[in-house]
């Protein structure tokens, strides 16, 4: 579905020049009709569709569906960690209109082991065809802290408000090794990783922020403080019971059938 974020939760958008501040709070009883579709979605940045139907042909079902297990993290902070980045590719492919061209989690060499660099780097080609990158931080917590707050617009703001050379350099590898229209956007950020070409204007920050409290004085001061001279995008997705919440989800990633 297109709309997974527009029908699980009720949103209002706040506008200030370049920056927008979406708050979301979800609609009762979706959850529950939606919980199919965010494991599926959330199992997809484990594994793609042909790595599962080959882990079938070759394995059979039972040590396939172990197999994919293996790959999600087991306590409770690494899959709070993880469905943060994987919520925020999710959604700035659906609201703010980038791609986020691989599932990074993909790459993982532990399932409990932080990936380096940025969380999400998304892409698109403005009306020109000239590269647009979205630079985004991701933070998933029962209660978010102000130090919280200040660690993410710091990741956001560090390297000249640019995504490192080195995230950029891994993401076009990972494009490259998939030939066709993703080698040549690959090649593209490659160029881009080592000529660093894309002014900031064409640099947009997203702070994506889902926790149990409302977080509401620290994100609003940070939206405020937020710099104006690029797109910025705030994001709030507030889920009261966090922990129960992310603990729900895994249990049906690694519930929902293999086919």
């Amino acid at each position: 579905m297109d709309d997974l974020f527009d029908t699980w939760f009720d949103t209002s958008e706040e506008t200030n020049g370049r920056k927008t501040f979406w708050r979301a709070t979800e609609n009762e009883g979706q959850r529950e009709l939606l919980l199919d579709e965010i494991a599926t979605r959330t199992r997809s940045h484990y594994a793609s569709d042909m790595e599962v139907a080959t882990f079938l042909e070759v394995l059979g079902y039972d040590d396939a569906a172990e197999v994919m297990r293996t790959n999600y993290p087991e306590g409770a902070t690494g899959k709070s960690a993880d469905l943060g980045e994987i919520l925020c590719a999710e959604i700035v492919e659906e609201w703010c209109e980038f791609k986020v061209p691989i599932r990074k989690l993909r790459y993982k060499d532990h399932r409990d082991q932080a990936m380096r660099g940025e969380d999400v780097i998304g892409i698109r080609h403005d009306a020109q065809g000239r590269l647009c990158l979205l630079k985004g931080e991701a933070k998933s917590a029962r209660s978010l802290s102000s130090g919280t707050v200040e660690e993410a617009r710091d990741g956001l703001n560090k390297n000249l408000g640019r995504p490192t050379a080195h995230s950029m350099m891994y993401l076009a590898r990972r494009l490259i090794e998939q030939r066709g229209a993703s080698e040549e956007l690959g090649k593209e950020i490659l160029a881009e990783a080592a000529q660093k070409a894309v002014p900031q204007t064409r640099i947009t920050h997203c702070f994506f922020a889902i926790t149990g409290n409302k977080a509401g004085d620290m994100l609003d001061e940070d939206y405020v403080n937020a710099g104006s001279e690029r797109d910025q995008y705030i994001i709030h997705i507030r889920i009261p019971e966090h922990g129960a919440f992310v603990a729900e989800v895994y249990e049906k990633v690694i519930d929902i059938a293999l086919d």
